[in-house]
């Protein structure tokens, strides 16, 4: 019987190696840019993801008032030697219960078994206001779970167990020195000498394309379901025609959009009302490479 921990206080070293390797398993589902595992950048987004989430893992219980993290844990069985799955999250400082889910992952093999409903249940005992993205591909299991889709960030869709984002601050670590460490630096190098500056060149032109193409499908899935987004945000919204080649929307305040058609109202007022609600990152300071 899978144990779920949640860690509030410092993180034995011996689970945050075990959420380290988890991590270089998962690059692929966990990195907001999708690197595939056929990328000669790969071992790159290894380093910096697993990097960035164990610099997370070390601030559990520190900075409890300016940028609080907290971790969840599964593990295998009673002895909690072997972890099989994580949540990190990030508690909104102006309201410790509402948190967006930052990093979640099972390992390989025990899947399909209840452990993430289980990490996500103890994420809601401290904060039951939920807010995560994913990929595309993910929706219909967090759907299933009870999260709506509200719209999406970059190569991600939004979910939220609510109908909008906690209107506050999250404090996310900056990653930008993880790439310009020296380790970082010279993981560059070796790839570089493994390969060639030419596949190199390659692989980031590759990597750019795909980014562009998740982006894209990402905000044609929201505008695909932008109707179904804005009723479910705001129940008393309707499109009216009000002239042969006017549509408008009603029924909520603050947000006023026009077009031809109406499909294209909804896709405005989705767009609008997620910009209205998007909760402030506010990055973390002292950030030192691991």
């Amino acid at each position: 019987m899978p144990q779920i921990v949640t860690y509030t206080t410092k993180v034995p070293h011996a689970v945050a190696a075990q959420i380290q390797q988890i991590v270089q398993d998962n690059v692929t589902d966990l990195s907001m840019l999708g690197v595939p595992p056929s990328n000669a950048s790969y071992p790159l987004y290894q380093h910096t993801l697993s990097t960035e989430i164990l610099m997370y893992v070390g601030r559990v219980g520190q900075f409890e008032e300016e940028a609080p993290v907290r971790l969840v844990a599964a593990f295998a069985d009673e002895a909690q030697k072997y972890v099989i799955g994580f949540v990190l999250y990030l508690p909104v400082i102006q309201d410790r219960k509402a948190c967006g889910l930052t990093y979640m992952a099972v390992a390989n093999g025990h899947r399909r078994k209840g452990i993430a409903t289980g990490m996500l249940k103890a994420v809601a005992e401290e904060c039951p206001h939920i807010e995560l993205t994913c990929f595309i591909n993910k929706v219909p299991v967090y759907e299933s779970l009870g999260f709506h889709v509200i719209g999406y960030r970059d190569t991600q869709i939004v979910l939220n167990n609510r109908t909008d984002s906690s209107s506050g601050e999250m404090a996310a670590i900056w990653t930008e020195p993880i790439f310009k460490s020296p380790q970082a630096m010279q993981i560059q190098g070796l790839l570089m000498q493994k390969h060639g500056k030419k596949v190199m060149v390659d692989a980031e032109r590759k990597l750019n394309r795909l980014i562009m193409e998740l982006k894209r499908k990402a905000e044609n899935f929201v505008c695909d379901r932008a109707e179904e987004i804005v009723r479910y945000r705001r129940p008393c919204a309707t499109v009216d025609q009000v002239s042969t080649d006017r549509f408008e929307l009603c029924g909520v305040d603050g947000v006023n959009c026009h077009a031809s058609n109406e499909r294209e109202v909804w896709i405005q007022a989705a767009h609008l009302i997620d910009k209205r609600s998007e909760p402030e990152l506010r990055v973390a300071h002292e950030v030192k490479c691991v």
